[in-house]
């Protein structure tokens, strides 16, 4: 069977499943922030080590409107309050993304789970937020001309270590929910060879067994990896 390490997932399909239920769209995001923490806890109990998942884009950064911004802010200030369940699962908070960028009660929160889960031994929980893939290279980019490095001395393994995930496996299954079935910039340089997987079903009601198929599927698959 084919070992899972790292599963990314982009959480797609808040506000239109709130616009088909008659419900503000604002609040497809607070539903969306609950699952979240649900399959986060599932995650741990299925022993997945890495659990990546998209909060924000630099493109919602710069898209989304005013109102809708500040209520996506307001929730991941309030990620703190899963820390209860995070200590509970050994789950072990981490953040990839532009955080210099976000409202500084959001880069506390962020901060403060990070701390207060440092020493856990469970699924990593990275969230993504104000993340870009080619934002992502271009920062990493950055820092490799600031080091001075010998151009001719880069190679694929020296620059893995300059991306915001030089801590993590690449991703083996990568999930995106809703209707779309495109990558968005996530993850491009770490999903080289993972398996795609597109379920129709708005992020807010993707649970924990559609999770369980998901994981059956990609056990399912053959992965060659060019060989």
């Amino acid at each position: 069977m084919e070992t899972l390490q790292h599963i990314a997932i982009i959480m797609d399909g808040n506000r239109t499943w709130a616009t088909a239920k008659g419900m503000p769209k604002l609040l497809g995001h607070t539903e969306g922030a609950k699952n979240l923490r649900r399959i986060a806890v599932s995650a741990s109990e299925m022993k997945i080590p890495f659990l990546t998942m998209w909060a924000l884009s630099t493109e919602n950064l710069k898209n989304r409107g005013e109102k809708e911004l500040e209520h996506l802010f307001s929730l991941a200030s309030k990620i703190i309050n899963y820390k209860d369940d995070f200590i509970k699962y050994n789950v072990k908070f981490n953040t990839i993304g532009d955080l210099t960028k976000l409202p500084e009660k959001v880069q506390i929160a962020m901060q403060e789970l990070k701390e207060n889960t440092k020493n856990h031994t469970g699924t990593v929980l990275t969230l993504a937020i104000n993340y870009g893939g080619r934002d992502e290279i271009v920062r990493a980019t950055k820092k490799i001309v600031e080091s001075g490095i010998n151009p001719n001395e880069i190679t694929e393994e020296s620059f893995q270590e300059y991306l915001d995930t030089k801590d993590m496996p690449d991703v083996d299954l990568m999930i995106r929910t809703s209707d779309h079935q495109r990558m968005s910039g996530w993850l491009p340089w770490q999903s080289t060879y993972a398996e795609l997987y597109f379920p129709k079903i708005k992020w807010p009601a993707f649970s924990s067994d559609d999770l369980q198929t998901a994981v059956d599927w990609f056990h399912e698959q053959k992965r060659n990896k060019g060989k």
